[in-house]
C-alpha cells in the first residue's frame, strides 16, 4: 500500500466515525512534497474541504511568529536579549522593563496571565489589547518561572517586529515568509477578499458544552470575522497545511524550491534549549527553544531531539525534523476537546515515519 493510501485510509476512518470533519495533510521530505491530502468537509453544509482552504490553527501560529522574529535577527534588526521596552516603550510599566525577547520566546517572561478584567472581545482590537498588555503586572521575575504564554506570547513580539521593521506584523509575514516561498494560503490577519476561504470550526463536545459561558467556546473566535481579521500572533493564523509544511521545509536541509529562509546556524540557535521544566500551571514537562516547541517529549514529533515546531489547541500542528529533513503539517476544522481521544496528528506522523524507515 502506498503512503498516500495508508494515510488517506486512516483519515477517512476518523471522519467516518465522527471524530473529524475536514483534514488537510502535507509532508515534505528532502525538500520535495511527498504527501498532499485533503479529505472531508469545510462547513456545516457538507461542502468539500479544499486544499487551499484556510483553517484557524490556534498556537500553530507561534511557530510562524517565531520564524518571523528569527528573520529579524538574521537581518540584524533585533537581538534576542534586547528588552521589549527598547522597541515598545509603553511596555516598561509595572516592572516589565527588563523582560527581553528571549524571555517571551521561551515562555519565562512572567506575563502569561492576562487579567480577567480584560474582556476577550478586546482581543479583536489590536490597539486596545496591546495597550492592555502594556499595562499588566508580571506574576514572576523574568526567567524565574516557565509558564506557557498562550496569548500574551504574541502581541509584544508583534510590537517589537513592527518597530524594528517598519511594517505591520501581518504584512511582514506576507513579504518575508509567504512571498519568497510562493505561499498564498497563510495569514495572520485574514484579508477581506479571502474571507470566503475560511473553514468553519467545530469541536467534539456537543453544542451545549459552553452554553453558560459563550466566550469560552473555542469556536467563537475562529468563526468570528473580527477575530479572523485582527492580529493575534500567538493564535489566529489561518492557513492551509500545504503552506505551513512549506514554511518548515524551508528551514531544513536545502530548503524548498531553491529557498532556505534561515541558515543552519540560525536554526541551530533557535532550537537550542531555552527552558526545559514542568510548566508552573499545567505541570507538563516540555522544552522550548526560541519560540519553537522542542520534540524530545512529543509523540507527534517522534520523541526525538532535533525536531521543532508548534501544535495548536484542538489538534493542528506543524513541525520539522532536522536530521531526517522531514516537514509535516496537519490542519483540522473539528477541534479535539474530549478526553482520551487518540491524536490524529501523532497517528499520521507515525505512519509517515514508518513508511520512510525513520525510527
Amino acid at each position: 500500500m502506498s503512503l498516500t493510501q495508508a494515510l488517506t485510509n486512516h483519515i477517512d476512518a476518523a471522519i467516518a466515525d465522527g471524530r473529524e470533519a475536514g483534514i488537510q495533510l502535507c509532508v515534505y521530505h528532502h525538500g520535495q512534497m511527498i504527501v498532499d491530502i485533503t479529505r472531508g468537509t469545510r462547513d456545516a453544509s457538507g461542502a468539500a474541504l479544499r486544499p487551499d482552504d484556510l483553517v484557524w490553527v490556534w498556537s500553530t501560529s507561534k511557530g510562524i511568529t517565531a520564524t518571523a522574529m528569527h528573520l529579524l535577527a538574521e537581518q540584524n534588526l533585533i537581538r534576542y536579549d534586547d528588552t521589549i521596552a527598547s522597541y515598545w516603550p509603553a511596555f516598561a510599566q509595572n516592572g516589565k522593563e527588563n523582560i527581553t525577547i528571549r524571555h517571551l520566546m521561551s515562555h519565562t517572561a512572567g506575563i502569561a496571565e492576562i487579567p480577567a478584567t480584560v474582556s476577550p472581545m478586546t482581543y479583536a482590537d489590536y490597539d486596545a489589547i496591546t495597550a492592555a498588555i502594556a499595562g499588566i503586572t508580571p506574576t514572576s521575575q523574568p526567567s524565574h518561572v516557565k509558564q506557557y504564554h498562550s496569548l500574551s506570547y504574541g502581541w509584544p513580539l508583534a510590537k517589537v517586529l513592527e518597530a524594528a521593521s517598519g511594517k505591520a506584523f501581518g504584512q511582514f509575514i506576507q513579504d518575508q515568509i509567504c512571498k519568497p516561498l510562493g505561499i498564498n494560503d497563510l495569514f495572520i490577519g485574514l484579508p477581506s477578499d479571502r474571507r470566503g476561504d475560511a473553514t468553519q470550526m467545530s469541536h467534539d463536545l456537543g453544542a451545549d458544552a459552553y452554553k453558560e459561558n459563550p466566550m469560552a467556546d473555542p469556536t467563537l473566535m475562529p468563526n468570528h470575522p473580527a477575530f479572523q481579521a485582527t492580529c493575534i500572533p500567538a493564535a489566529n493564523m489561518m492557513a492551509s497545511a500545504r503552506a505551513i509544511a512549506k514554511v518548515y521545509a524551508s528551514l531544513i536541509g536545502n530548503g524548498v524550491d531553491g529557498v532556505r529562509l534561515l541558515p543552519v546556524r540560525r536554526i541551530s540557535n533557535a532550537t537550542a534549549i531555552q527552558s526545559w521544566s514542568a510548566d508552573a500551571v499545567s505541570g507538563r514537562q516540555d522544552g522550548f527553544g526560541l519560540g519553537y516547541a522542542l520534540g524530545d517529549t512529543s509523540a507527534t514529533y517522534g520523541n526525538r531531539r532535533g525536531t521543532f515546531g508548534h501544535d495548536g489547541w484542538g489538534g493542528a500542528t506543524g513541525f520539522a525534523d532536522l536530521s531526517n529533513e522531514l516537514a509535516f503539517s496537519m490542519t483540522k476544522n473539528r477541534m479535539t476537546m474530549a478526553e482520551g481521544v487518540p491524536s490524529l496528528s501523532t497517528d499520521l506522523a507515525n505512519i509517515v515515519r514508518q513508511h520512510l524507515g525513520i525510527n
